[in-house]
C-alpha cells in the first residue's frame, strides 16, 4: 500500500499547522473513497529524519518555511544542510511537491523551499506538481492549493 509522507519544517508552527491540515484532508479523502482508494499517511518533522530516509519514500509533500534571508527553519537546519550538500542519495523513486512559505519583503523569498525543491530534483526526485511559493498570507493560497494537491496526488497513490 502506498504512503503519503507529509514532511514539514517550521520555526513558528505554521508549516506544521498546514501539514496537519493535509493529514486531516487525506483522512477525509480516504473516508469518502471507501474501498476505491487505500493509502497510509505519515506526518514527520524534517528535524526527525535523515536525507537517506527519503530514498525509501515514493510520495511526499514538503511544507517548509524560510527564516530570514533564505535560511531553513531553526528546527531543521541539520536536515537542510545535509540535503543541500548531498550528491549521492538516489531519490528516483520519489514523487514530490513543495509548499514553500516566506516573506516577499526579503530578497531570497521562499529561499529554503526553493533549495529543497532544487535538491530533490538534483537527486532524481520527480515533481508531480510545481512548487508553490507562499507569502505571509499563506492561508489565502493554501486551500485552493490543497484541493489541487489532492486532485493531483490521488491518481499516483492508486497506482
Amino acid at each position: 500500500m502506498a504512503t503519503l509522507n507529509v514532511l514539514f519544517g517550521t520555526e513558528s508552527g505554521n508549516s506544521e499547522k498546514l501539514a496537519q491540515s493535509i493529514e486531516r484532508t487525506a483522512k477525509e479523502v480516504l473516508k469518502q473513497a471507501g474501498d476505491a482508494l487505500k493509502f497510509d499517511i505519515a506526518i514527520k518533522n524534517l528535524k526527525d529524519i535523515k536525507v537517506a530516509d527519503l530514498s525509501s519514500m515514493e510520495h511526499a509533500v514538503v511544507i517548509i518555511s524560510t527564516w530570514g534571508e533564505g535560511d531553513p527553519p531553526g528546527t531543521c537546519i541539520k536536515f537542510c544542510n545535509e540535503l543541500f550538500a548531498d550528491k549521492a542519495t538516489d531519490l528516483s523513486k520519489l514523487n514530490y511537491t513543495v509548499f514553500a512559505m516566506g516573506d516577499k519583503s526579503y530578497v531570497d523569498f521562499c529561499g529554503c523551499g526553493k533549495q529543497v525543491d532544487e535538491s530533490f530534483a538534483r537527486l532524481g526526485g520527480k515533481s508531480f506538481m510545481p512548487r508553490h511559493d507562499s507569502d505571509l498570507d499563506y492561508d489565502a493560497g493554501f486551500e485552493p492549493w490543497e484541493i489541487n494537491f489532492f486532485k493531483t496526488i490521488t491518481p499516483l497513490l492508486k497506482a
